[in-house]
C-alpha cells in the first residue's frame, strides 16, 4: 500500500510545501483549509461565520477530488484565534455534518497564516467506488 499525494485543482493553492491531501489505504488526511477564496487564492478576512463557512466549502472541493465527502469524515481539528467565537464556529461547523458528528479537537491558537482566524484539517475514510 503506496501514499497517494495530492494537489487538488479548484482548491486554494497553497503558500507553504505541502499537498491538499495524503491517501493511505481508505483513508484521506487533508491539510488544514484556511478562508481562502480559490478563484483568487486571496484569503478572506471577514467575520468568523464568514471564514468559517469558507474554510468548510474549502475541505468540499478537497473531499469531493479524493472521493469523500463529510459524511464519511472521522476526525477533524479546528484551530481559532479567539475561543470567544467557539459557539459562532460550531454553529457553522455543525451545518455541515449529520449525526453521528466525527470526533473533533478544537484548539485555540495566538495566530494563523495570513491573518485568519479559522483553519480546519480532516481525516476522512473514502468508500469503496461503485459502479
Amino acid at each position: 500500500m503506496g501514499i497517494d499525494k495530492r494537489m487538488v485543482a479548484g482548491a486554494p493553492q497553497p503558500i507553504a510545501p505541502f499537498s491538499h491531501a495524503c491517501r493511505v489505504g481508505d483513508l484521506v488526511f487533508i491539510t488544514g483549509q484556511m478562508p481562502t477564496v480559490p478563484e483568487t487564492n486571496e484569503m478572506l478576512l471577514g467575520t468568523f461565520t464568514e471564514q468559517t463557512h469558507r474554510v468548510m466549502q474549502n475541505l468540499a472541493i478537497v473531499l469531493e477530488a479524493v472521493g469523500s465527502g463529510f459524511e464519511h469524515v472521522v476526525q477533524s481539528r479546528v484551530f481559532i484565534t479567539n475561543m470567544g467565537h467557539f459557539d459562532e464556529v460550531n454553529g457553522v461547523y455543525a451545518s455541515y455534518f449529520e449525526a453521528p458528528l466525527p470526533t473533533r479537537t478544537c484548539i485555540g491558537v495566538t495566530g494563523l497564516a495570513g491573518g485568519a482566524d479559522v483553519e480546519v484539517d480532516m481525516v476522512a475514510w473514502i468508500p469503496p467506488a461503485t459502479g
